[in-house]
């Protein structure tokens, strides 16, 4: 690394503001997680930027978005949906429409003009259909200012995928520090950067895209995050197993994901990559003296990418941070018994595994490398520890056979009633850019067709198997697929929200009687009345945040 762009402090031209903004922005659709998810990104990189001498300003609208504005826009929402024809309107300034235009003046009007630089963090999809209005807002107001897109949405997409819809100057792939930096000293006239030498950069030349080798930073010298100028008030929550108004401040102890799933882009963000142990042990003490906090989620794609180096860790933290609470996601191959003790005792709560699928073949073929019976006894020997299982499954996944469904149901069944366990299903989708797309022939699929659909709807695509059903074939078996896992799927359904409650008599309730009375709603209306009161009630008992993932 070019130790003058690492450490050189940015002189900032007299007659300009030479800022950066940095930006975590809303979304046009409430269909996101409901979680209170801390900006780790942005704010490691806010902290970066400040160190090297640039006045840098952050801004996290997703929250207030999610929790505290009924009134925005919602795609999915019919009384706050607005139509492609609307939101473009809007977006090229060729029409107007109330929603969307309150939308823009809510939260672009609180952006600072007059900025050098705007940088958006865009984690998911419908972020990216809100930056580009409040880009709009920003370019309206400051017409020579540098509009950069960054994240994981943008890293994992294919540029296709964003460019053509412009407003940004720059899209970056990859670790955003050094682009960043490099952007804004080229803005501030430092002499030899080049645009073409700035890694990770996207931009077009006329109206071809020009793109460099994703951008990289290693972990070591990662910043921990700073959350300086946000109100910290709307991540707290009451947490069923951590108490009133918990803060979870997140960390990664590595960047990257060590496994190469089949199914899943998550290979694409990072390169994986370890931090000493030395480090971890300093920021995360340091972290919760800073926020008044013991409380911790490992925002790292699989915590035990390696196993010594967490074993190392837990020892340490048990030693020296005994009060720390934290859950992370895991990965089943590469855990024990052995290793499920040293983290329990080094404070973590929850794991979240992706299991995916119970059924041993099906688990190879989305680049699981573990086996059913053990996944089995680590779920046991966790439920032992105290340790709460968060199991994520998949279904509807290419060649699935009854065997995978009888096998799904058997697990459910086995851990649907205890309190330490919580299933996550969802079903299957073909993801551009995952294994399987890229490679189709090694897994014996053929014929990828996108699936016409809303713009602003998740893209999707089918395909035909190669000794298997063809496109019609296997919408078909997935639709008996999910008529035979129904019951199991609404049973995980009012499980999840009967959990969830904070209210007694909720919680005595069976799950399985819900799914009872869902079925025979559909042939009585009386009884599909009292089915939808009684969801009705127990949903205004329970909280509008899921237990944090």
């Amino acid at each position: 690394m070019n130790d003058s762009i690492r450490t050189g402090a940015i002189e900032r031209g007299e007659s300009k503001d030479r800022s950066v903004v940095l930006i975590h922005p809303p979304a046009i659709s409430k269909r996101y997680l409901q979680t209170k998810f801390m900006p780790y990104g942005m704010s490691a990189l806010y902290t970066f930027l400040k160190e090297q001498g640039i006045s840098v300003h952050q801004f996290d609208f997703l929250m207030e978005y999610l929790f505290r504005s009924e009134e925005d826009i919602n795609y999915h929402d019919p009384a706050w949906s607005f139509s492609e024809e609307d939101y473009f309107s809007v977006l090229h300034e060729t029409g107007s429409h109330r929603g969307l235009d309150a939308f823009v003046r809510k939260y672009g009007e609180r952006i600072p003009t007059g900025a050098g630089l705007y940088g958006f963090s865009i984690v998911a999809y419908h972020q990216f259909w809100a930056s580009l209005l409040l880009a709009r807002h920003i370019r309206r107001q400051n017409p020579d200012t540098v509009i950069v897109f960054g994240g994981p949405f943008i890293t994992i997409k294919p540029v296709d995928a964003f460019v053509p819809y412009g407003v940004a100057d720059y899209w970056v792939k990859g670790s955003g520090e050094i682009p960043l930096l490099m952007l804004h000293q080229m803005q501030a006239g430092y002499g030899g950067i080049e645009r073409e030498n700035i890694p990770g950069l996207v931009y077009l030349e006329g109206d071809r895209p020009v793109q460099s080798q994703q951008a990289s930073f290693p972990a070591e010298e990662e910043c921990p995050p700073d959350f300086e100028g946000l109100d910290l008030t709307p991540y707290r929550y009451d947490h069923p197993l951590n108490g009133k108004e918990t803060l979870f401040l997140p960390y990664r102890i590595s960047k990257g994901c060590p496994s190469r799933c089949s199914f899943c882009t998550g290979r694409l963000v990072d390169r994986y990559d370890l931090k000493s142990v030395d480090k971890i042990v300093s920021e995360v003490k340091a972290l919760a003296e800073k926020y008044g906090t013991n409380t911790f989620q490992f925002a790292d794609a699989s915590v035990n990418g390696s196993p010594r180096r967490l074993a190392e860790l837990c020892d340490r933290l048990a030693a020296e941070f005994p009060e720390i609470r934290w859950y992370s996601y895991a990965k089943v191959n590469g855990f024990n018994a052995d290793l499920l003790k040293k983290v329990k005792k080094a404070g973590c709560f929850a794991l979240f595994w992706g299991v995916e699928s119970a059924h041993q073949p099906t688990i190879r073929l989305l680049g699981k490398r573990f086996e059913v019976d053990g996944m089995y006894d680590l779920i046991d020997a966790g439920i032992r520890e105290g340790i709460k299982n968060y199991i994520h499954l998949i279904y509807n996944t290419p060649h699935e056979s009854e065997e995978d469904v009888t096998a799904l149901t058997r697990l459910v069944e086995r851990y649907i009633n205890s309190d330490m366990v919580v299933f996550l299903p969802q079903r299957f989708l073909l993801e551009a850019q995952s294994l399987m797309f890229e490679n189709p022939g090694r897994y014996g699929m053929a014929d990828m067709r996108r699936v016409e659909g809303p713009l602003f709807e998740r893209e999707q695509f089918t395909y035909r198997e190669v000794e298997g059903p063809d496109h019609a074939g296997i919408v078909k078996r997935n639709e008996r697929h999910r008529e035979l896992l129904r019951d199991h799927l609404e049973w995980i359904r009012y499980r999840n929200v009967i959990a969830a409650s904070q209210h007694r008599l909720v919680k005595r309730l069976p799950a399985k009687f819900f799914v009872y009375s869902g079925r025979y709603s559909q042939a009585s209306p009386l009884i599909r009345r009292m089915h939808e009161r009684a969801l009705s009630w127990i949903e205004s008992l329970t909280p509008a945040i899921r237990e944090q993932l």
